[in-house]
Parts: structure tokens; sequence; C-alpha cells
């Protein structure tokens, strides 16, 4: 049977098993363990288990907050309602219009 231990870095590191935080067994494969705080943990296998490489590291960190949402872009009504395009357009048949308003009278 399998002993799953939390362990400090230097017990991880020389696969000592003694003096450990906790004992995550709790039989029959169902070993859980919260990892509640950002930090590193490490966990070994007793008896002996840990020289065949039966340990595991793991650094936990606080997930980064979201970015802000993006501004809304700045802009008056009549520039939302018309393209650069639509602008062009309508300026050039404005002009066109009046030239032909000025060659009628």
């Amino acid at each position: 049977m399998y002993n799953v231990l939390e362990v400090n870095k230097t017990n991880y590191e020389n696969c000592r098993e003694q003096e450990f935080i906790t004992n995550v067994s709790r039989g029959g494969g169902r070993d859980v363990f919260e990892l509640k705080e950002a930090k590193a943990y490490y966990f070994l296998s007793g008896g002996g288990f840990c020289w065949s490489g039966m340990k595991l590291a793991i650094s936990v960190h606080q997930p980064s907050p979201s970015p802000p949402p993006p501004p809304p872009p700045a802009s008056s009504k009549a520039a939302s309602l018309l393209s650069p395009t639509t602008s062009i357009i309508i300026t050039t048949l404005l002009l066109a219009f009046s030239i032909v308003l000025v060659w009628l009278l």
C-alpha cells in the first residue's frame, strides 16, 4: 500500500518522509487533497517509493485578473450614422446638385 504524504521542499528533494505535513492517504486509491492557496506543494510516496520517482511538486498561482473591457469608441451620432465612404458620396451628390441648380438658373 502506498502513502501519499505532503512534505516540505527539503524533505521532497531528499525523499525524506519523516516529519511530513499531511498524510493525504485515505485508502482504496481515493486520496484527495485540495490546493486551497497559492504556493508550492510537495508530495511523495512513503515506504521508500519516492526513490523510484513517486513524488510530485505542484506550483499553484493566483489567477491573473481579467483585463477591463475596452472603452467604447468615442463618436458623435452623425459620425456613427455615416461611414467615410457614405460621407464622400453625399458630399459629391450635393456638389453635383448645386452645379445643376446654378446651371438651370
